[in-house]
């Protein structure tokens, strides 16, 4: 899916850097609890949306959807992992048909 900010840090990102910026990837998971042991597992300390080290018992972002997000390496890019059923409800919820409102 491809998304254009209208406001924020994020349009500024995109302002500077161009049309055509990948600021993000999103992945899901079945099992955002199992992948956070993994990640822990190998060294890897997951983070909220703000850069901040993120505990396994918080793992609820703001949205109230259930988020993980990579320690940023390449500058701006950003990797964030969606609890698969969260993701498609979004998906589910965007991209739904109204039904068609008779006057």
């Amino acid at each position: 899916m491809l998304v254009q900010p209208f406001t924020g840090n994020l349009k500024a990102l995109m302002d500077s850097n161009g049309e055509g910026t990948i600021y993000r990837h999103c992945y899901s998971t079945p099992d955002i609890e199992a992948a956070y042991d993994e990640l822990i597992d190998a060294g890897v300390q997951p983070e909220n949306e703000n850069g901040k080290p993120l505990s396994r018992d918080n793992l609820q972002s703001p949205s109230g959807t259930r988020i993980i997000w990579l320690p940023k390496r390449f500058g701006h890019f950003s990797i964030e992992l969606l609890e698969e059923k969260e993701l498609e409800a979004f998906i589910k919820d965007a991209f739904a048909e109204e039904p068609a409102q008779i006057f």
